[in-house]
């Protein structure tokens, strides 16, 4: 049981009854913090608080760049995304160039990001659930101090237990600006800014070899020539239905029936699925063993724009819900079978070889596609569209297992494999090393800050 214990005048000054925000953990995190500062984070920050509202703007075709919280992967923006004024719908927040975001969202605590490399002469708009921080002229510190200080354990620990609210609990942005701001030596700083320009580099790097490889793949697949339309209004024969026994109007949309034909026609060898991949069926049940340590993979632990598998939660045997039972290994392919989750198709990294799966991924390995290409594949519109066509029900529409074997891929010689499989493959390892160098960064802010303290943390 953990126990806290504070005074009446902390409770009558915040106004706050709930224990959450008296956890003992947040606590002792903010003794440490004001151990060895009396600077807050805005005294050297402003928070910015315009709302754009798109409605209002008169240049309604003039383009802007959107930043929504879904698309913060590994604290850079992974889904950089442009769309005309007219397009926005809601209110935004804007941003500049170099401000550093987090989102006061509980479940999104960690969603965090330096606008590194966002155009100055541009509208640039962010969702409201972040807070913009900027720094204040003249003053002596770096924004990417204060990006790395943001996802330390200090601070995410008083942000965690900082939020008021029942459906979406938030923190409040005045709460952020009076926390403590420790400053170091411009030389640290200065360390922490070259290593985080570095992981963005790297990070940057990674994008572009995987667009090489997106560009690859549509060039051997001729995706270029593939034109589908949107048709509000279509027919199909009483045979078709009968052979399928579908009577949704959704399943016989043309465009189905156009990309099973340009498989048809691309110039490859085309199989069905389950004559090309091993569709893995080998489920462990962790209850059997209850005290046992499972690394789980969810749907929402793969970024559906990278395929990384991110974060993936830690749970003993006993406490695992009933949908973690696919066991994965190294170099396997995790395709969604949720419509809404489509484009959750992962990649099983050598550090998850073991792991347990959702029961909402498909599991497939095979021996005539490299694991990276087959990803990429299942990354493409010509898979997805199909898994779209496949899915059926009506609460949770999902692929049936004894369909997913009927879709259709065509057989792409090895020699292009290769190439497409080399560049995911750089890609992938290239996204590690700029993790790995902003946990680097965190690690040095969180020694100096311990460093600067006699408090030992719990």
């Amino acid at each position: 049981m953990i126990i806290s214990e504070i005074r009446y005048n902390q409770a009558i000054k915040r106004l706050r009854f709930d224990a959450e925000f008296y956890n003992p953990f947040k606590l002792e995190s903010m003794r440490t913090l004001n151990a060895i500062t009396s600077n807050t984070i805005g005294e050297k920050f402003n928070s910015i608080r315009d709302v754009f509202d798109p409605n209002k703007y008169y240049q309604k075709n003039e383009t802007a760049n959107i930043v929504e919280l879904a698309d913060i992967s590994n604290k850079f923006v992974s889904n950089k995304r442009t769309c005309k004024i007219y397009e926005v719908g809601s209110q935004k927040k804007k941003f500049n160039k170099n401000d550093v975001l987090i989102s006061r969202l509980r479940s999104y605590l960690e969603e965090i990001f330096y606008a590194i490399d966002f155009p100055e002469n541009k509208i640039n708009l962010c969702s409201t659930e972040f807070i913009v921080l900027r720094r204040k002229e003249k003053e002596n510190v770096t924004p990417e101090f204060l990006y790395i200080l943001l996802q330390t354990s200090f601070i995410q620990e008083i942000l965690k237990w900082s939020q008021d609210g029942t459906n979406h609990p938030r923190f409040d942005e005045d709460y952020l600006l009076d926390l403590p701001f420790p400053i170091p030596s411009i030389v640290f700083q200065q360390k922490i800014e070259l290593i985080v320009k570095e992981a963005y580099k790297k990070r940057k790097e990674a994008d572009e070899k995987y667009k090489q490889a997106e560009v690859l793949l549509n060039k051997a697949l001729g995706i270029e020539k593939l034109e589908l339309k949107d048709e509000k209004i279509f027919e199909t024969g009483f045979d078709e239905v009968e052979s399928v026994l579908r009577f949704d109007a959704e399943h016989y949309q043309p465009k189905y029936k156009e990309v099973r034909k340009f498989i048809g026609t691309a110039g490859y060898e085309v199989r069905k699925l389950r004559d090309a991949v091993e569709i893995s069926d080998n489920k462990i049940s962790p209850l059997s063993k209850p005290t046992e340590l499972f690394s789980y993979i969810e749907l929402a632990n793969i970024n559906s724009s990278t395929g990384e598998i991110e974060e993936v939660n830690q749970i003993k045997g006993y406490n695992a819900p009933s949908r973690a039972r696919m066991l994965v290994r190294k170099g396997d392919v995790l395709v969604s079978s949720l419509l809404g989750s489509l484009d959750n198709i992962g990649l099983v990294p050598e550090k998850l070889d073991g792991s347990i799966a959702s029961t909402g991924f498909f599991v497939i390995r095979s021996k005539f596609f490299l694991p990276e290409f087959l990803f990429l594949l299942f990354k493409s519109n010509l898979m997805r569209l199909q898994l779209e066509e496949k899915t059926a029900g009506a609460i949770m529409s999902a692929v049936p297992k004894n369909t997913f074997g009927d879709l259709l891929v065509p057989m792409i010689p090895e020699e292009t494999q290769k190439q497409i499989s080399n560049l995911i493959r750089q890609s992938f390892s290239l996204r590690k090393e700029s993790k790995e160098l902003l946990e680097k960064a965190k690690k040095e802010v969180e020694e100096f800050i311990e460093k600067n303290t006699n408090y030992n943390r719990p």
